[in-house]
């Protein structure tokens, strides 16, 4: 997969073409997935926000702008869905009292540190560094496919994952990298 048959799938997808959203899923579906579930720490919950990101995709299609990033205009609806469901589950588990309320098994919600983090990888990294982690670290997208999906080399890819990565250390340390 490349960015242009990417870009050529979602140009056909925009004009009717249904068959065009079966190749947008197969190429784009790992990373949707993995950054719903990174935040929400659950695969059932990962799975629905995926089908939310889609359908969301699909319902919203005509105000995607075709020079940006697709695979990130997609990340970012999951994020926003995921961080969504994570608090609506949130207050739901903090507001039921019953003692019934475990019977079918308890609701466990991700603590701070694993939110921690993906949250410190958004606020420290550009949005395309961001994304070259998610979709490397996390997606387990080779750094060919990446390079691919966003049209630069390979050796640019593996530079900016390595100085995101440095940058992450650095700020997990409590030091500021620049």
């Amino acid at each position: 997969m490349t960015k242009d048959m990417l870009a050529r799938a979602v140009r056909k997808f925009k004009k009717g073409d249904m068959r065009a959203f079966d190749y947008i899923y197969d190429c784009t579906h790992k990373v949707v997935y993995f950054v719903a579930y990174s935040v929400l720490r659950s695969k059932e919950k990962a799975e629905d926000i995926t089908q939310d990101t889609y359908l969301k995709a699909v319902e919203h299609i005509g105000h995607y702008e075709e020079d940006s990033h697709f695979v990130a205009w997609l990340t970012t609806i999951a994020k926003r869905l995921a961080i969504n469901e994570y608090n609506k589950m949130k207050h739901e588990s903090a507001t039921d009292f019953t003692d019934e309320a475990n019977a079918f098994g308890e609701v466990t919600m991700p603590d701070e540190d694993s939110l921690g983090l993906f949250k410190v990888a958004h606020d420290t990294l550009n949005e395309t560094d961001f994304q070259i982690v998610v979709m490397y670290a996390v997606a387990g997208y080779k750094r060919r496919e990446i390079g691919k999906i966003l049209d630069m080399p390979t050796s640019t890819v593996s530079h900016r994952y390595k100085t995101a990565m440095k940058k992450l250390q650095q700020q997990l340390k409590g030091e500021n990298y620049d």
